[in-house]
């Protein structure tokens, strides 16, 4: 295994932790906690808002996980002289597919009771 195949195995297998992290939160086994999840004022306001806000942060992580993956795989296929630029690409991939997320979950807002928004379909 050579350098770009060693780190595209790396980061494969780091997208797929990172999706099978995601898993219990979609399903909401996760109880609210001071570790894992979606750690914001807003899914902290109620047990509804917790497993609200963490499904939905665990369907972002799936996909960000999955799309890493997929950026890992790329590298198996490359050739070592593109290591260079390969491992800048990937590293971008990695971060905006995780920031991206963490951005869009950060605004969300406690659900108002009246309302009935204590669910996401």
């Amino acid at each position: 295994m050579n350098s770009i195949q060693s780190l595209a195995a790396l980061i494969s297998g780091s997208g797929l932790l990172i999706a099978l992290l995601a898993i219990p939160l979609i399903l909401r086994r996760v109880p609210p906690n001071m570790l894992y999840g979606v750690r914001t004022k807003a899914a902290f306001a109620s047990d509804a808002d917790w497993y609200r806000i963490n499904a939905q942060g665990g369907r972002y992580l799936l996909v960000s996980g999955l799309l890493i993956v997929v950026t890992g795989v790329v590298g198996f296929f490359l050739p070592t002289s593109v290591y260079g630029a390969y491992s800048w690409w990937a590293s971008g991939v990695s971060v905006a597919v995780i920031l991206i997320p963490c951005i869009r979950l950060s605004t969300l807002k406690p659900a108002s009771p009246a309302r009935g928004e204590d669910t996401i379909p």
